[in-house]
């Protein structure tokens, strides 16, 4: 049996938070969840998931932000995936990095899927 993926989540709604990770969880993955860009950086330095699911609008650092920072870290990084209900975000968010940009709402199985595929293609490139 395969080891299970960690995800860091970042999502500021904390509803969808729960329901989202909740989800994930039932897809078998592992989640961490941050509310906002600088807990999630926090996480991601901590657990070196191998993938970040972030939301792009939230306070105190945004996803923007945060994939911005994650980035410019030397070393290290987990390939970004960017979900928002602002289309016109995700494009700046592929710009800056992410890996995948998908609208929100996203559908679990789907979201899975994009995190299994966002790992297999990190790993195989490291």
């Amino acid at each position: 049996m395969e080891p299970r993926l960690l995800v860091v989540l970042v999502e500021d709604d904390v509803d969808l938070a729960v329901v989202t990770q909740m989800a994930l969880e039932r897809e078998g993955l592992s989640v961490a969840v941050a509310h906002h860009g600088r807990e999630g950086l926090q996480l991601i330095e901590q657990l070196h998931p191998d993938v970040v699911v972030t939301d792009l609008v939230m306070p105190v650092l945004d996803g923007l932000g945060l994939i911005q920072q994650h980035q410019a870290q030397p070393g290290w990084r987990a390939p970004v995936i960017a979900i928002s209900a602002m289309g016109a975000r995700l494009h700046a968010a592929r710009e800056l990095g992410a890996v995948e940009a998908l609208v929100k709402p996203v559908e679990p199985a789907e979201l899975a899927a994009v995190v299994r595929k966002a790992a297999r293609r990190f790993t195989n490139t490291v």
